[in-house]
C-alpha cells in the first residue's frame, strides 16, 4: 500500500486514539471486569446495577448461596436505603451472612435502631466489661447482629416500622438468658474486617505478589487490586511492575471463571474478554502508565493509534475490494 494511501487510516487512527485518550473515562482493570460481570448477571435485576461497585461484588458473591441470594434481594426491596448501608458495613461478615440468611428483611430494623440509638443498658454492660470509650454506631449495630444470631424471632420481633418510616422497639421483657456470656466474650474489633481483607497485606505486594492467588471472592478481588494500587503508588518502577502484573493475574483468572467458566488460560481469557468489551483495554492502558509513573494518554494515545491503525488499514483494504467487485459484477 503506498504512502498516500496509508495517510487516511493513519490520520483517522490518531484522531479516534485522541478522542479516546480525551473522553474515554478509565477504571480499574478490577472494577471493569466486575462491572461487565454484574451486569451480565443482574439483568433481571436492573436496579441493583445502582448500587455501589462493592454493593455490587458483595451481592455477586451471595449468589452462590440461593436462599442468602433471596433474603438479600427480599431485603433490598422492602428496606432500600437500610439495607445498602448494612451491606456495605457488614456483607463479608460469616455472623451477618448466617443472620440474614435466616431472618431475611426482618433483620434490617434491629440493627438499624442500634445503629442510630444509644442503648443505656448495652453502654452500662459494655463499661462493666472493661470498655472505656462510648460504643460507636458499628459496635452497637455488631451487637443486633449477634442477638438476632442468638435468639432469632425473639428478637427481631420486637422491632415494628411505623408508617414513617421510624423504627420502634416494643418490649416489655427482655430475654436475658445467656446475654452476660455473650458481654462477657467483649466486642469484636471490626474496623480492619470490613474495611481490609486480612488476607491481603502490604507485605504481599512487590516481587513475592507475581505469584497471585485465585481470588474466588468479588469482593476480595476488588479489595486486592485497589489495596495493591494505592500501596504501590509511590513505590519504585520495579514494585509498581510486579503489582500490576500480579494483578493482572487476578483479572485473568477472574475473567477464565467470567467465559462460562472454562478453565481458560488467565491472558487468553483476558484477552476474550476485552475483545468483547474494548473498555478493558483502555482501563489496561491507563494501568501501564501509572506503572510508568506519567499521564495516561501518554500510554493511551499510542497504544490505541497500534490498535487502530491495522484495522482502519484492512477496513481501508476491504472497501477497495467491494468497489471493484461491485462494477465488476455490473459488468
Amino acid at each position: 500500500m503506498s504512502r498516500h494511501r496509508l495517510l487516511w487510516p493513519a490520520a483517522l487512527a490518531l484522531l479516534v486514539a485522541a478522542l479516546i485518550a480525551a473522553f474515554a473515562k478509565p477504571m480499574m482493570v478490577e472494577e471493569r471486569l466486575i462491572t461487565i460481570s454484574a451486569h451480565d448477571q443482574f439483568r433481571q435485576h436492573p436496579e441493583l446495577l445502582k448500587q455501589p461497585l462493592p454493593i455490587q461484588a458483595l451481592l455477586l458473591d451471595y449468589q452462590t448461596d440461593s436462599l442468602l441470594w433471596l433474603k438479600t434481594l427480599s431485603a433490598l426491596h422492602v428496606y432500600p436505603e437500610h439495607t445498602p448501608l448494612l451491606l456495605e458495613l457488614f456483607g463479608e461478615e460469616p455472623e451477618f451472612r448466617r443472620a440474614l440468611r435466616a431472618q431475611g428483611e426482618s433483620l434490617i430494623p434491629p440493627i438499624i435502631h442500634f445503629y442510630r440509638n444509644s442503648v443505656t443498658s448495652i453502654e452500662v454492660l459494655n463499661r462493666i466489661t472493661g470498655g472505656e470509650a462510648a460504643l460507636s454506631p458499628e459496635q452497637r449495630a455488631w451487637y443486633a447482629v449477634n442477638f438476632a444470631n442468638q435468639e432469632g424471632d425473639d428478637f427481631t420481633g420486637q422491632f415494628r416500622v411505623a408508617p414513617d418510616g421510624a423504627i420502634e422497639w416494643i418490649w416489655t421483657e427482655r430475654i436475658t438468658e445467656g446475654i452476660a456470656q455473650f458481654f462477657m466474650s467483649g466486642i469484636r474489633t471490626l474496623e480492619t474486617r470490613y474495611r481490609t481483607d486480612q488476607e491481603i497485606r502490604a507485605s504481599d505486594l512487590g516481587w513475592a505478589a507475581v505469584d497471585a492467588v485465585i481470588i474466588g471472592s468479588a469482593v476480595k478481588f476488588l479489595k486486592a487490586g485497589r489495596l495493591a494500587a494505592n500501596t504501590a503508588r509511590s513505590a519504585s518502577v520495579t514494585t509498581r511492575t510486579a503489582s500490576y502484573s500480579a494483578r493482572l493475574a487476578r483479572a485473568g483468572q477472574v475473567a477464565s471463571a467470567m467465559v462460562s467458566n472454562a478453565k481458560w488460560p488467565a491472558l487468553i481469557a483476558l484477552a476474550y474478554v476485552t475483545v468483547k468489551h474494548p473498555a478493558i483495554l483502555n482501563d489496561l492502558f491507563a494501568g501501564a502508565a501509572s506503572v510508568l509513573g506519567v499521564p495516561a494518554w501518554m500510554v493511551q494515545l499510542p497504544g490505541w493509534f497500534i490498535v487502530l491503525l491495522p484495522l482502519l488499514i484492512a477496513l481501508s483494504w476491504l472497501s477497495g475490494v467491494v468497489r471493484w467487485a461491485i462494477p465488476a459484477r455490473q459488468t
